[in-house]
């Protein structure tokens, strides 16, 4: 080989050298950001009842879901606040255990217990985007979530 296509084929080498290094797969920053169950504090937008019956809180900032990562839950119902247990399982199984909840007397046209026993139903879960939705037992309907901004 003559020294000048010895050194083009160095060349060429590098050259596809450095451009399959380049083929490396980059993560964009959006990319990396999924929802995620913990860590984040929900609030409440509406129930949809599988009957088309809508439940929509007019201040969805009094109704809140935090899921701890030891398990534990914190809930804000309009006037009263609650704390419980809850248990992830495969496929996006979710059951929240019986809350321990504040029994003040809310104004009327309160949501809280309606809210709450939606959450008592709670069988699953899966991510819309950002939002969160959880699903109730047996198919009856869905509550929906977005995450509160801080």
């Amino acid at each position: 080989m003559k020294p000048r296509s010895a050194v083009r084929s160095l060349a060429v080498a590098l050259a596809l050298a450095s451009l399959a290094a380049c083929t490396t797969p980059v993560t964009m920053p959006w990319e990396d950001r999924k929802p995620a169950l913990t860590g984040t504090v929900w609030r409440w937008t509406e129930t949809l009842m599988s009957d088309d019956t809508r439940i929509r809180p007019t201040a969805p900032e009094r109704y809140t879901l935090e899921f701890l990562p030891d398990g534990a839950t914190r809930a804000r119902a309009d006037c009263n606040t609650g704390s419980g247990r809850y248990e992830m399982a495969a496929d996006r199984k979710l059951t929240l255990g019986r809350m321990a909840v504040t029994q003040a007397a809310c104004l009327p046209g309160s949501l809280g217990d309606a809210y709450l026993k939606g959450l008592a139903n709670v069988s699953g879960y899966l991510f819309d985007g950002d939002n969160l939705v959880l699903m109730l037992a047996y198919d009856t309907g869905t509550m929906r979530f977005v995450p509160l901004k801080r």
